[in-house]
């Protein structure tokens, strides 16, 4: 099928990989608005200034660059003279504190720990068909009397990483066996100073900017006949606004799509429904603290991250050192700031009730810091569990979750006029990523653009 002529295409979605697909069709000369619900561009992309100061700014929803060095992110963020940090917890920048014994363990333990942590998480990306979900596998491998430190840190790290609690998690979550997406090496891992904010205004900028509409919460995609003249395509909003076009791409996360909060008239195919039935939506929500002075920090000049395990173990936070990457930009002063993260059932706690969050979170810093604690100078806590926009983070694989689910979701629907992109909607790129969104965004730009480039043959 195709027009003869390109009409307009509707991006549902403001994240990057709806504004990824808006370049390439303007670039292309193809009219695309960009609808988006919030009043702000960047979907889970939301850095903040913590406390105003213009040196504490913290990513509140995605924050690493994998395998930097390939990574089309940092490439882009790079071209603009945007800094990175390695920030990710290592061998050799984390403690970790028992809050049964009141004492932190020491190096050689900690090491150790942290050692068995990065061996037991690369056995889970080999397939096996022994479990039935993530948790029993966890299990397993730790054995009848884990050491408690093993065993908060191989299911926090398996939460955090997925969203999801690790007895709802598919066994072979962390493989590619089974899937149709890439994972990374996890060579490095890096932030990005002054955060991803950088990012979004890298692909926001070239667009135009009059063909972007913000404040405009989409309920309705109607798809029609043009033959009988109606509109191929009809979005609309619950303002009552009505954007028509010749083909719609939808961009928003699989929480809002496993809401139903929007309508497809036609409905969605039946396998394109039960893939997105079948998956899981994460929960991660992130605390951010801004202080005075790291005063956690070992060496004030060193990063250092930490957890607290607790009695009896139960989900809880672990805590991330970002002061280096809270400055505007390179060399720009920057604040001390930790951010806690949080998944699963407490960071849907998080997200209903912040003020508790930070209550617990401050009263676990005192008790590892008894004589070195501050204040805060500044607090904030995301809600992407209860956002309407989000309604949690990002997807993972349930039990149920079948081989093929993940393309299924990104497969053009209704005679290719509607289109899905997305950090899940994977094909060989990377799931729950934000090089996998910007990639999903411009394939499926470039799918609309091979349907309506006029033919060149005579």
């Amino acid at each position: 099928m195709g027009d003869d002529h390109p009409g307009r295409v509707v991006i549902i979605g403001g994240g990057v990989a709806g504004l990824a697909a808006a370049g390439r069709l303007q670039q292309t000369g193809i009219d695309a608005v960009v609808v988006e619900g919030r009043n702000r561009l960047g979907g889970r992309i939301h850095t903040i200034d913590v406390d105003g100061s213009d040196t504490a700014w913290v990513d509140m929803g995605a924050a690493w660059i994998d395998d930097h060095k390939t990574n089309r992110a940092y490439h882009l963020l790079a071209a603009v003279g945007a800094g990175v940090e390695p920030t990710w917890p290592g061998l050799t920048n984390v403690r970790i504190y028992d809050e049964r014994t009141g004492r932190w363990l020491g190096r050689v333990r900690t090491l150790l720990a942290m050692g068995r942590l990065g061996w037991r998480s690369h056995r889970l990306a080999t397939p096996t068909s022994e479990f039935t979900n993530l948790g029993e596998r966890i299990d397993t491998a730790l054995g009848d009397a884990p050491r408690r430190e093993d065993e908060y840190l191989l299911k926090a790290t398996t939460e955090l990483l997925d969203g999801g609690p690790v007895g709802h998690t598919h066994p072979n979550a962390f493989s590619d066996g089974p899937w149709e997406y890439l994972r990374y090496e996890e060579k490095t891992s890096v932030m990005v100073t002054g955060g991803y904010r950088h990012l979004v205004d890298v692909l926001a900028d070239p667009l135009d900017q009059e063909r972007i509409f913000l404040e405009h919460e989409v309920t309705a995609i109607r798809c029609g006949d043009p033959t009988d003249r109606t509109p191929a395509v009809a979005v609309e909003t619950s303002g009552g606004a009505t954007f028509e076009g010749s083909h719609a791409i939808v961009t928003v996360p699989i929480g809002v799509l496993k809401a139903d909060a929007i309508t497809f008239d036609p409905p969605l195919p039946d396998a394109k429904q039960g893939a997105i039935d079948r998956m899981g939506v994460g929960q991660v929500e992130k605390i951010a603290l801004s202080f005075p002075n790291p005063f956690w920090r070992r060496k004030p000049s060193r990063s250092l991250h930490f957890v607290s395990v607790p009695d009896p173990i139960t989900p809880r936070s672990v805590f991330i050192d970002v002061s280096d990457t809270a400055g505007a930009s390179p060399g720009a002063p920057s604040a001390a700031c930790l951010v806690a993260i949080c998944a699963a059932q407490p960071a849907v706690q998080a997200a209903r009730d912040p003020g508790t969050a930070i209550q617990v979170t401050l009263a676990a810093l005192q008790r590892m810091f008894p004589d070195t604690y501050q204040s805060p100078q500044a607090t904030a806590v995301s809600a992407w569990s209860t956002d309407p926009f989000s309604q949690g983070v990002y997807s993972y694989p349930t039990p149920r979750t079948a081989p093929g689910d993940y393309r299924l979701l990104g497969e053009p629907c209704h005679n290719g006029r509607l289109l899905f992109a997305g950090d899940s909607c994977t094909d060989g790129t990377y799931l729950s990523s934000v090089e996998g969104a910007i990639t999903s965004g411009e394939r499926a730009a470039d799918t609309v653009i091979g349907q309506t480039r006029p033919s060149s043959g005579g």
